[in-house]
């Protein structure tokens, strides 16, 4: 039957010819200042392409700037919260905030509501499986501090007791997980724990330094950065974890994937990479600034990159906003 042979190799070379007349992602990194008002970016986090959250502000005073179908304009951050650390929800309008001082902030679409939760220590990390089932961690990672991880079942924050810890850690950075059987949170002194659902337990991957944040693309490919001097991957592959330090690439902050094997990395310096796992092979953006980058994520066909003067403890206190096209297989 020669015709739907014939039919479909048509099909396919049109499909192809399509394919390659498609424009290619446009990867020039362009500022956003439209979005930078209140001051660091900490966090950026979309649940749709039409609806992105930027989130920072100053020590004393958190922000939140939210771009709606194109148009960026700040949020009401209730009076008393101080700056608004990372943000996390489900695409059904409500988005969960933490900020310093043990401050959580639900967003229900239209104004926010303040919960207490049974901490003090500033919450850096956010994340949950399901509305009723939300993990949020915390800890300075000074000697002063604790390491610090909260739960939402539905209708309150409780503060979860940690495992005995082998390291001296003092804070836990990020939160992230693939079920609410598969948790991980990473922060001081390269601590790792896991949560399987029942229980969680330290795991080694073999960083001695701060670990930041981290993202995956499933159960079985997750990676893990951080570092201060020197920028530190961490790499699962499901069964073993491998890590690398990438020098002379400065400490990392913020993780995204989309892709499996390739991860989008922001840091300090104004640092932005494309790592591959598991061969740790990466490449660098030119420097488009040299203040630190915190936060980095995709939505549709952008990438965005957060960051400001973080760690400076003075004014002013500046924010940036960068944003490029993605490409699909990125």
């Amino acid at each position: 039957m020669p015709f739907p042979q014939y039919g479909f190799a048509l099909w396919l070379a049109a499909s192809l010819f399509l394919l390659s007349c498609a424009p290619e992602a446009d990867t020039t990194w362009r500022q956003v200042p439209e979005a930078e008002a209140g001051g660091w970016g900490m966090n950026v986090w979309a649940p749709t392409p039409d609806e992105v959250f930027v989130v920072g502000g100053r020590p004393e005073r958190g922000a939140i700037m939210r771009e709606l179908d194109g148009t960026w304009a700040p949020l009401p951050v209730p009076d008393g919260v101080g700056l608004v650390n990372w943000g996390f929800g489900f695409g059904d309008g409500e988005v969960v905030f933490v900020a310093n001082g043990g401050t959580a902030l639900r967003w229900d679409g239209a104004s926010f509501t303040v919960q207490e939760t049974p901490t003090t220590e500033d919450l850096w990390g956010v994340w949950g499986a399901s509305p009723d089932d939300l993990w949020a961690v915390g800890g300075s990672g000074f000697a002063e501090s604790e390491a610090v991880i909260v739960h939402w079942d539905g209708s309150a924050w409780t503060q979860v007791e940690l495992p005995p810890l082998e390291r001296d850690s003092r804070g836990l950075f990020k939160v992230w997980g693939t079920g609410a059987d598969d948790v991980y949170a990473v922060g001081h002194l390269g601590l790792v724990l896991h949560w399987d659902g029942a229980t969680w337990t330290e795991l080694f991957v073999g960083a001695s330094n701060d670990l930041v944040s981290l993202w995956g693309t499933g159960p079985d490919h997750i990676v893990i950065v951080g570092g201060r001097s020197n920028g530190s991957v961490s790499f699962w592959d499901g069964e073993t974890w491998t890590t690398e330090i990438l020098g002379p690439i400065p400490g990392l902050n913020g993780v995204w994937m989309r892709t499996p094997g390739v991860a989008h990395v922001a840091g300090t310096r104004g640092r932005i990479l494309k790592v591959q796992v598991p061969s740790f092979e990466y490449e660098e953006a030119p420097v488009i600034d040299e203040r630190p980058f915190h936060s980095i994520f995709g939505v549709g066909d952008r990438l965005i990159a957060v960051g400001g003067t973080i760690g400076v403890p003075f004014e002013p206190y500046e924010g940036l906003v960068y944003e490029r096209g993605l490409a699909g297989d990125e």
